[in-house]
C-alpha cells in the first residue's frame, strides 16, 4: 500500500471516529484508528508525527467542510434599510457559528488553537471570516470596513468560546445556556454596527 493511500486511509477512518464519537477526539485511540483503518499503528507515527497531529488535520478538515458549506436560512424582508438587512443577516449567521463552537466544544478547540498557532489564508478562522464578509454585502460601508467587522466578530467569537470553558460567566454571559450565547452576540452585533 502507498504512503498516500495509507494517509488517506488514516484520515478518513479518524473522521470517522471523530463524528460517531460527536468531536470527542479523546475517545479515538491510536488502536482505533489503525484498526479501522486496515493499517498498522507505527504507520500513524510515520506519517503524521503522533496521534495528536493527526487528529488536528483531521478536525481542520471537518471544520473546514462546515465553513465552505455553511449556508444559513435568512428569509428578510426585501423592503428593510440595507443596513438592517445586514445587521440581521449578521446576527443570524454569527448566531449559527457561535452555536456549531459550544456543541462540538472538542474540535471547535483544536481548531481555534491550531489557526492561533498556524494561521493562514486557507485556515478555518479566515474562512469564517470571509463568510461573515459575504453575509455584509448588503452593509453600506467600504470594503475594508466589511473586513474589519468581519475580523472582531470572528476573533471575539473564537476568544469567548475558549475562555467560556473555563469561566462560563464573563461579562454576564452564562455560556452555557443559548438564550446567553444569543444575547451575547447580539450585544456584539450591536456594538460592531
Amino acid at each position: 500500500m502507498k504512503k498516500e493511500n495509507s494517509k488517506e486511509l488514516l484520515i478518513e477512518a479518524t473522521i470517522n471516529l471523530i463524528n460517531e464519537y460527536n468531536g470527542d477526539v479523546s475517545k479515538a485511540t491510536i488502536r482505533e484508528i489503525a484498526t479501522r483503518s486496515g493499517v498498522a499503528v507505527g504507520l500513524i507515527n510515520y506519517l503524521f508525527g503522533n496521534k495528536d497531529n493527526l487528529i488536528t488535520i483531521c478536525v481542520q478538515k471537518i471544520i473546514l467542510n462546515v465553513v465552505t458549506t455553511f449556508t444559513p436560512n435568512l428569509n428578510i424582508d426585501s423592503s428593510l434599510d440595507n443596513n438592517i438587512k445586514a445587521k440581521y443577516k449578521l446576527s443570524a449567521t454569527a448566531k449559527k457559528v457561535f452555536e456549531f463552537l459550544f456543541n462540538n466544544k472538542s474540535i471547535a478547540r483544536i481548531s481555534i488553537l491550531n489557526d492561533y498557532k498556524d494561521y493562514s489564508d486557507n485556515s478555518n478562522s479566515s474562512m469564517t471570516t470571509k463568510g461573515f464578509i459575504r453575509v455584509l454585502n448588503d452593509l453600506e460601508v467600504d470594503e475594508l470596513e466589511k473586513e474589519k467587522i468581519a475580523f472582531y466578530l470572528t476573533s471575539t467569537m473564537q476568544v469567548a468560546f475558549i475562555r467560556s470553558l473555563s469561566n462560563s460567566n464573563y461579562l454576564g454571559y452564562d455560556f452555557t445556556k443559548k438564550e446567553f450565547r444569543d444575547r451575547f452576540i447580539d450585544d456584539l452585533i450591536d456594538k460592531l454596527l
